[in-house]
């Protein structure tokens, strides 16, 4: 959900294995955010804001 957008402390997120096609583009707001874990998720796109913040 967007609201994930608001989590301005979150460090770590694992979303591993949860059969993700989407992720919302305000991950990429997430500033304190180190690491993204996406393993496994028949993902179709990344976000171009989260492309840029973690340099994909």
């Amino acid at each position: 959900p967007a609201e994930i957008g608001q989590l301005s402390q979150l460090t770590r997120l694992y979303l591993n294995q949860n059969q993700l096609t989407a992720l919302p583009a305000e991950i990429g707001q997430l500033s304190q955010l180190i690491e993204l874990e996406l393993a496994e998720n028949p993902l179709k796109d990344i976000p171009e804001k989260i492309r840029q913040r973690f340099q994909l």
